[in-house]
C-alpha cells in the first residue's frame, strides 16, 4: 500500500490542508436563539480573505440582513447583522483561503423560532466551477510539463541536437507556453462560478495574485522562445538556462495556490513541494520531447530515474501529510479519487515497462487530470 500510495503522489505537485474549512460559528449551526444576534462570527481553519461582501445573510423575509461587509481578522470573519425578523437566517460565506483556494459554504440559525429559508440553500461543493478548476490546474501542469520539460530534456538529454530536434523541442516549448497561457482564464472562471462573484473580486485576492503570476510567467516562457530563435548556436546554451530559472520560478509562484503543510516550517514545504514539481516536470516532459525527437532515450533514461529518486520520497512524505489512514482511500472523496489515480499510475508503470511510450504519454496525461482534481477536493485532515 505504502509502495503504491508513494507512486501516485510523484506525478504531480501536491499538500496537505487545502482550502479554508469552517471550525465554528457564532451562532452556531442550526441554533434557536432567543434574541437577535448583532454578528455573525465565522472561526476557520487557515487565514481567509472575503470575496463578494465575505459573508451573505439573508433573512426569513428574504430581505438582506448585513450591515456592510465581513471583515477578516486573520482566520476570523465577522458582519454585523439586522437580525430582528423571527424566524431562520441562511447565512452563506465565501472566502479565498490561505492556500489561494476558493471556499464556499452555508448554515442556518433561527431566531424566536424556526421557519423555513427564504432562499433556496444552494450547493457548498463540486458543480460546473469546481470542474472547471480543475480543467484549469490540468492544462496548467501540462503546459507545465511540455514548457519547460521539453527545454530541460534539451539541455540534460540532448546537448547535441540537430537543427531538426531544437525545431522539434521549441514546438513543444511553445505548446507548452499556449496551455499555460489558456489555464489561467479557464481557472478563473471556475472559481468565479464556484463562488458565484465577477472575476473582478477574485483578480484583487490571494487567488488573483497567484493567477496573475503564473500568467506571466507563461508570457515570459513565450518570449524568452522569441529570444531562443533570434539567438545563435553559442547563445542557445545560455538562453537554455535563463528558460529553466524561470521555470523553478514559476513553480515557486505555484506554492502561493499550492495547500499548505500543516505541520511544517513554511520554507521546508515550500523546497518540499518545490522539488516535488520540479521533478515532475523534467519526467513528464521528458517523455512528451522523446516522442516528438526519437532521440536520447538511453541517456533519458538516466535523468528519469534520478528524478523519480525525488518523486518518490517526496510524494511519500506527501502522503503521510495528506491522509489520516488507509480507510481515507475509500472513504473520503479524495481518498476515491486517488485510488483511481493509483490505478491509472499503475498502468502508466506498466507501458514503461513494456515499452508502449504514447499509451504511457496518455496514461500520465490522464494522472495529471486526476492530480488537478485533487486539488479541487480538500484532503481529509
Amino acid at each position: 500500500m505504502t509502495s503504491a500510495l508513494a507512486a501516485v503522489l510523484v506525478l504531480t505537485p501536491t499538500a496537505a490542508l487545502a482550502h479554508a474549512v469552517l471550525v465554528s460559528s457564532s451562532p452556531s449551526d442550526g441554533a434557536l436563539l432567543p434574541a437577535a444576534p448583532g454578528h455573525v462570527t465565522l472561526h476557520f481553519n487557515q487565514q481567509v480573505q472575503p470575496v463578494g461582501g465575505g459573508i451573505l445573510v439573508t433573512a426569513p423575509s428574504g430581505r438582506p440582513a448585513n450591515r456592510g461587509a465581513a471583515h477578516a481578522a486573520g482566520s476570523v470573519l465577522d458582519a454585523e447583522l439586522d437580525a430582528r425578523q423571527q424566524g431562520t437566517y441562511l447565512v452563506r460565506w465565501q472566502v479565498i483561503a490561505q492556500d489561494a483556494h476558493p471556499s464556499v459554504g452555508q448554515l442556518t440559525f433561527s431566531v424566536g423560532r424556526r421557519s423555513p429559508v427564504a432562499t433556496a440553500v444552494t450547493s457548498t461543493g463540486g458543480g460546473p466551477g469546481e470542474l472547471l478548476q480543475a480543467l484549469g490546474r490540468w492544462l496548467h501542469f501540462l503546459g507545465l510539463a511540455l514548457g519547460f520539460g521539453s527545454v530541460a530534456y534539451g539541455v540534460l538529454v540532448l546537448r547535441e541536437a540537430n537543427a531538426t530536434q531544437r525545431r522539434s523541442l521549441d514546438r513543444l516549448t511553445m505548446s507548452g507556453a499556449i496551455l499555460m497561457l489558456a489555464a489561467e482564464p479557464v481557472t478563473l472562471a471556475g472559481a468565479s462560478l464556484a463562488l458565484e462573484v465577477s472575476p473582478g473580486d477574485l483578480v484583487v485576492s490571494t487567488f488573483g495574485l497567484a493567477s496573475s503570476l503564473q500568467l506571466g510567467g507563461a508570457l515570459l516562457l513565450w518570449s524568452a522562445l522569441g529570444a531562443l530563435s533570434a539567438a545563435g548556436q553559442g547563445r542557445r546554451a545560455t538562453a537554455l538556462s535563463a528558460i529553466l530559472a524561470l521555470g523553478a520560478g514559476v513553480v515557486l509562484a505555484d506554492q502561493l495556490s499550492g495547500h499548505r503543510l500543516a505541520d511544517a516550517p513554511a520554507l521546508a514545504a515550500v523546497v518540499l513541494e518545490g522539488m516535488h514539481e520540479c521533478s515532475m516536470v523534467v519526467w513528464a516532459g521528458g517523455i512528451a520531447a522523446w516522442l516528438v525527437t526519437r532521440a536520447g532515450g538511453a541517456r533519458f533514461l538516466s535523468v528519469a530515474v534520478l528524478s523519480l529518486a525525488v518523486l518518490v520520497p517526496s510524494g511519500v512524505a506527501l502522503a503521510f501529510a495528506h491522509l489520516r489512514g488507509p480507510a481515507d482511500l475509500v472513504s473520503t472523496s479524495y481518498g476515491e479519487v486517488l485510488s483511481v489515480k493509483i490505478l491509472v499510475v499503475g498502468a502508466a508503470l506498466a507501458l514503461a515497462v513494456v515499452g508502449i511510450r504514447r499509451a504511457e504519454a496518455l496514461a500520465v496525461a490522464a494522472v495529471l487530470a486526476l492530480a488537478a482534481l485533487l486539488m479541487s477536493l480538500p484532503p481529509p485532515v
